[in-house]
Parts: structure tokens; C-alpha cells; sequence
């Protein structure tokens, strides 16, 4: 995972003049289709409404920190407040094998970490699952890789530099959170491709409550691992033979080069004129 991170592509679509959350006119703001927190340059101009754009920065500033956040911190990606980031991280370490795990900070451009990603089943609208597994997006496995620097014995230089016996790298996984994303990035792709008129909306009232109970009915993924794409990120339609005809569903791939799993997401029925 020494990969350098290729730049995400450039594209500004035309204004809709109207949050595609919640249909307001007012107090409009760019909505960037892929967090511009991870390099995304997809821009939606006037777009979302001041409090569907808070809405959406909840959970996204929850992912871009606490999930994605060391992953940020190493490739140096897009933060409106780069003055503010943090110089040292927490890292679990032992200081004797019977003392207990704590935690102990380290500087950032030598701090080892994982990156996790969750592997969901399939949307239950395109399996027609009815079983009576969990709705939410949980999920009991996840795809985990290593930081860069835990290559070629790295970890045992920071065990050195910190005098321990013992590290705990870890990886905060916030699974509801990053399924609000994927909904918040598939949707906005699809109102900035098709248009807001183009289909009836499943995920807008989801993106705006923050309820993920029923989320595994729309947002859902691979349960294997891919080769590493050649671009940042991958979000298309889903024209395959899984898809439902009279349903818009966007693929989405966060991270894909550097070999991320892929998720789906129904976005709501076609309207057909």
C-alpha cells in the first residue's frame, strides 16, 4: 500500500437551484458528489440547503476523522482546516508484557494504522432478501489492510522509539456512518446525472434522519476482495444483470486504487414518463 494516490477527475455539473434533500430554494451551497475531505472534485453547484448540507457533514466529518482520519493524515489528502491537524495520534502499547494495553501518542508521519472497510451483503431491493438479519448495515466481517509504514519492519522502529514491548494498531470502522456516506455520494451522483425528476427518491429521507435501521434495504456491497483500480475513486451506474430494470442503482467505490471493496446502492424507482 505504498501506492502514491492518483488526482480524483474534475466535473461541475448545472445548477438545480434547489437542495436535492429536501426541495428547499433557499440558503443553497455546492455539494460536493465525493467528499471533498477525500479529494473528490465532482461539484453539484446550489444543491443542498444549509441544513441538509449540516445534516451530511455530521456524518461525513464523522468518517473523514475518526474513520478515515489517519489515512488522511498520511497521503496529506483535502481538509479545510489543514492549520488544525493533529501532530501526534494515539497508538495502544505496552511498556511490559503483563502491564495493561495504553494508550500513548505518536507523530503523525510515523504513527501505524489499519484501514478497515466493511463488507455488507447485497441491497435487500435487488437479493428480494426478507430474512430476519440485521437491517442496519451491520456486518461481520471487514476488509482490513495495513498502513504504508507498517511495511519493512516500521512497527518495530515506533515499538523502539517508544521503548515497548508491546503495539496495538487499530482501524475505527463506523459502519453506519460510512453507509450514510455511500448513500449521500450515490444519491447526489444520480440527481447531478439524470436529474431530480428522474426517479422517486429512496435514500434523501434516510440521508436527512440519520436512521440507518433499514439502510440494509438500499445500501449494500461485495463480500470479496478486488484488484486495485488505476483511479481515486469509482462511482457509475450499475447497469449489470443484478439490477432491478425500474431501479437506479449507483456502484461506488471509495479509495479503489487501493483495492477497496465495492458497494451498491439503490437509489430509488426510474419515473417513466
Amino acid at each position: 500500500m505504498g501506492v502514491e494516490l492518483p488526482r480524483h477527475s474534475y466535473r461541475k455539473y448545472g445548477s438545480l437551484g434547489r437542495c436535492i434533500y429536501c426541495g428547499a430554494k433557499e440558503e443553497l451551497t455546492d455539494e460536493h458528489i465525493v467528499p471533498f475531505g477525500l479529494g473528490g472534485r465532482w461539484v453539484l453547484p446550489s444543491s443542498s440547503c444549509k441544513a441538509c448540507a449540516a445534516l451530511t457533514c455530521t456524518f461525513e466529518g464523522t468518517c473523514m476523522r475518526a474513520h478515515l482520519g489517519p489515512l488522511r493524515l498520511r497521503y496529506d489528502m483535502n481538509s479545510r482546516r489543514k492549520r488544525q491537524r493533529p501532530e501526534t495520534l494515539l497508538l495502544k502499547a505496552k511498556f511490559h508484557p503483563d502491564e495493561e494495553w495504553q494508550k500513548v501518542p505518536v507523530p503523525t508521519e510515523m504513527y501505524p494504522f489499519l484501514i478497515g472497510f466493511p463488507f455488507l451483503r447485497m441491497p435487500d431491493e435487488l437479493t428480494g432478501h426478507t430474512g430476519n438479519g440485521p437491517m442496519n448495515g451491520a456486518t461481520d466481517k471487514l476488509w482490513i489492510r495495513g498502513s504504508p509504514n507498517l511495511m519493512e519492519g516500521h512497527l518495530e522502529a515506533v515499538a523502539k522509539y517508544l521503548k515497548a514491548t508491546n503495539l496495538m494498531p487499530e482501524c475505527d470502522v463506523r459502519v453506519s456512518e460510512f453507509c450514510l456516506m455511500v448513500a449521500k455520494i450515490a444519491h447526489s451522483f444520480a440527481v447531478a446525472e439524470l436529474g431530480a425528476g428522474a426517479f422517486w427518491p429512496y435514500l434523501s429521507e434516510i440521508i436527512r434522519s440519520g436512521n440507518t435501521d433499514h439502510i440494509a434495504r438500499y445500501i449494500g456491497g461485495l463480500r470479496s476482495d478486488e484488484p486495485p483500480s488505476t483511479e481515486l475513486h469509482e462511482v457509475d451506474f450499475e447497469n449489470g444483470g443484478i439490477v432491478r430494470p425500474e431501479l437506479v442503482t449507483v456502484r461506488v467505490r471509495l479509495l479503489a486504487v487501493l483495492g477497496t471493496p465495492t458497494y451498491f446502492a439503490v437509489v430509488g424507482r426510474k419515473i417513466v414518463v
